[in-house]
């Protein structure tokens, strides 16, 4: 688009449109603090300096001006929000643009879920690039709806539907060559093509690089970060509900702060709670101060590092031709936001939208009911009693990774049973996207769970049910419910379900606000803490137990599956 008609108001000789006077301003171009007044026209920053004039004036003297905060990799899903709603929760934050990855709700509805999601994100003041799910299923040993293959990804990307390639999980895949994942790689080249490559190190790790995924956010040490970075690709730190990464990562850039240049802070998954207590980008920019980082090293790895890496011209930044993307904040380190302007047009004042996004239209795509998964059979979840010691998934809290332990559980009536001594619980995943009610079995131990159970549609990434539980009949409760809900989570003691929260989105999200949804997720939250349970978010950390590209041990519909040991491995050892 030319700017042309532009030239008069950069040069002063007709008014703006809006006209920010006496902020400290934030220039993640040069990395330097300057008193400067920006003029705003048509929704582009079209001067810096003194002598503008604008029909909208505004006195920021005592603020500071940065440019709108972006996050790089996030899943809106996991917010539990339709994308409106999370719009309403995030932009008065300061955010003003997410690259999210729609995996989620692929894996329950397709290609069609992936439309959906971008259009009940058009219109929004937040601008949602959307990545084409690259990996639906996760692996071959998850069942999703739909499998997505090079054709559809194809699809959705003539479209227009998405800016880039989401995040290839399938690295086993990437390193054998195998030869649909490369057609995927193919069919995207010359786009961000983003990464997750857990732990891979030395060979493997190059071998991954070469095929041009370069935008991991899965380090959780400083030495993965830092080779990683060594080896070519953009590190995004996370920062989710589940796992905090960020205190772990933050010397690459605070040793050395050049190195935000090719490092960003991303939060992955972030639910309401998560949301409303702490922030979203605005927390990270907080957390990144407090543990020590440069102010506008913070301020650059939510804002120009993003752009760059996604190759968004002329955004993430405060200079003339910039998109008019703007957060006044009373000072980075505190990151108060007192008012927002996307697009050169005020949208949020003091942690309230200027316009309510509450009748912003959801996708009918997003709708879609899945098969009844009908009444379960007490009979079906039991676990005979075959050898004497099983594999057993180690659960560590605030982590993703888990561990393949091995353990001999009591066995009652014949049949191996949940310990509260040995703090296990035994791990249900039943699929649900076809009506197979094909379920996994197992135990997992680490939760602190004591009694009942509790469960949800929401375990990544083919969303199935998943229920961890002490005795058979809390478990069938807290299906059977699932079932009548159409989607959500659940706690349930025996026949009695204790909590609830409804997701008829998909099973994925609500039209909620988030301070509503929040409260809920709290209420859940709080009723599986009575039951033992330990940890800030534990139908999240739930959630990651069926994540099968995630080491060591995980449980889907088909089973255990640990991918270092080449897929599904049986309970017995």
């Amino acid at each position: 688009m030319s700017l042309r008609h532009l030239l008069p108001h950069a040069l002063g000789e007709r008014p703006c449109d809006l006209l920010i006077r006496g902020a400290l301003v934030a220039n993640v171009l040069s990395m330097e603090m300057e008193r400067v007044d920006v003029a705003v026209k048509d929704g582009v920053i079209v001067g810096l300096g003194d002598g503008y004039e604008a029909v909208t004036q505004v006195d920021a003297r005592g603020l500071t001006l940065i440019p709108g905060m972006l996050d790089g990799h996030v899943h809106i899903e996991s917010s539990w929000m339709v994308p409106s709603r999370f719009a309403q929760a995030v932009v008065p934050r300061g955010t003003t643009g997410v690259f999210a990855d729609p995996h989620e709700i692929a894996n329950v509805l397709g290609p069609q879920g992936v439309i959906g999601m971008y259009e009940s994100s058009r219109g929004l003041p937040l601008d949602v690039y959307l990545g084409c799910p690259s990996c639906v299923p996760a692996s071959p040993f998850e069942s999703c709806k739909v499998p997505m293959g090079v054709e559809e990804l194809e699809g959705l990307r003539d479209g227009g539907y998405c800016q880039h390639l989401g995040e290839m999980m399938n690295y086993p895949g990437v390193l054998s060559g195998d030869l649909e994942v490369w057609g995927k790689l193919e069919a995207f080249r010359g786009m961000p093509l983003t990464a997750h490559a857990p732990g891979l190190s030395g060979r493997e790790l190059c071998a991954y690089i070469l095929s041009g995924c370069d935008g991991d956010h899965e380090a959780t040490t400083l030495e993965e970060g830092l080779e990683k970075l060594r080896r070519g690709m953009w590190v995004m730190m996370r920062e989710g509900s589940a796992a905090p990464d960020l205190e772990a990562l933050v010397p690459l850039v605070k040793d050395v702060p050049s190195r935000c240049s090719r490092c960003m802070v991303v939060s992955d998954d972030l639910d309401a709670r998560t949301l409303m207590e702490r922030g979203h980008m605005d927390h990270k920019v907080r957390k990144l101060c407090a543990l020590g980082v440069d102010p506008l090293v913070a301020v650059r790895m939510v804002t120009l590092s993003p752009a760059e890496y996604f190759r968004i011209p002329r955004l993430g930044a405060l200079a003339p031709g910039y998109r008019a993307d703007l957060v006044l904040v009373d000072s980075i380190p505190d990151m108060n936001v007192v008012m927002v302007f996307k697009d050169g047009c005020l949208v949020a004042r003091e942690g309230e939208m200027v316009e309510d996004l509450s009748g912003h239209p959801v996708s009918p795509r997003l709708a879609e009911r899945g098969p009844d998964l009908g009444e379960v059979d007490l009979g079906s979840l039991s676990v005979p009693a075959e050898g004497d010691r099983i594999r057993v998934i180690g659960f560590t809290p605030g982590s993703l990774l888990t561990r393949e332990l091995e353990m001999a559980p009591p066995v009652r009536d014949g049949q191996m049973v949940p310990s509260r001594e040995l703090d296990m619980a035994k791990l249900v995943c039943r699929e649900r996207h076809r009506g197979t009610s094909r379920m996994g079995l197992g135990f997992v131990k680490g939760l602190g769970l004591k009694e009942g159970a509790f469960g949800g549609t929401v375990s990544h990434d083919a969303h199935n049910a998943i229920v961890a539980g002490m005795d058979d009949r809390s478990i069938k409760t807290v299906l059977d419910r699932l079932n009548h809900l159409g989607g959500g989570v659940v706690v349930a003691k025996g026949d009695r379900v204790l909590a609830e929260l409804a997701l008829p989105f998909g099973g994925l999200m609500a039209d909620l606000p988030a301070r509503d949804l929040a409260r809920l997720q709290e209420e859940v939250d709080l009723t599986v803490a009575s039951l033992g349970v330990s940890g800030p978010h534990p139908c999240m950390a739930l959630s990651f137990l069926s994540l099968s590209v995630i080491p060591e041990l995980k449980l889907t519909d088909r089973g255990y599956i640990n991918l270092a040991r080449g897929g599904i491995v049986p309970i017995w050892v």
